[in-house]
């Protein structure tokens, strides 16, 4: 059995060098690392070299279950582990020690790990689906709502243009400037603002 690493770091290097010391302490003779790249499985050049790496027979070894998990969504994790696990690919993370496909009860757990994942994922689906509705029918339309009313954005711009600072806005409206500045960069009018102070 070979045993093969994979992270995905950001880029500080001093985290790289952590993650791939542990990965070879535990016995991996060759670790695969994504430096910072997108959560979309396509983007991940060492994932798809690792992946392409792998045989029959081999452990993926990971630092925490969450390193797979990042690549997205629990149903592409799902997806991959069927994968692994049809190619004859067994799992195990260092940081849950339970999660170890190459046996019974590793696999049993992960199971049902992922079955509560697909749920999670499938609840994810109907509340999207089916929330907005209701959420409409009581006059809300799902928006985030806002410390600036339209009477208020009028008041920042008019202050804006008699040339109050952000700053200045934001405490006599009670607000924080980032605030102020997004109100400023969407006002009613159309018109846009200058929403951050000229140095």
């Amino acid at each position: 059995m070979t045993v093969i690493g994979y992270a995905r770091v950001e880029t500080r290097k001093k985290r790289v060098d952590e993650r791939e010391i542990a990965l070879t302490s535990a016995g991996a003779e060759r670790v695969f690392v994504d430096h910072g790249e997108s959560r979309n499985k396509a983007s991940l050049p060492q994932f798809s070299a690792c992946l392409d790496y792998l045989r029959a027979g081999d452990l993926l070894l990971v630092c925490q279950l969450s390193q797979l998990d990042r690549l997205g969504r629990d149903d592409r994790l799902i997806a991959l582990l069927h994968e692994l696990g049809e190619r004859g690919i067994g799992l195990r993370s260092l940081a849950e020690p339970a999660i170890d496909t190459t046996v019974p009860s590793g696999r049993a757990l992960f199971g049902i790990v992922a079955v509560f994942a697909q749920l999670r994922t499938e609840s994810i689906q109907v509340h999207r689906r089916d929330g907005p509705a209701p959420a409409r029918a009581h006059g809300r339309n799902g928006a985030r709502p806002t410390d600036m009313a339209n009477e208020r954005i009028s008041v920042a711009i008019d202050m804006r243009e008699r040339g109050a600072t952000i700053d200045t806005i934001a405490t006599t409206l009670g607000v924080d400037t980032v605030t102020v500045q997004r109100a400023l960069l969407s006002n009613p009018d159309g018109q846009p603002k200058l929403a951050r102070d000229e140095e």
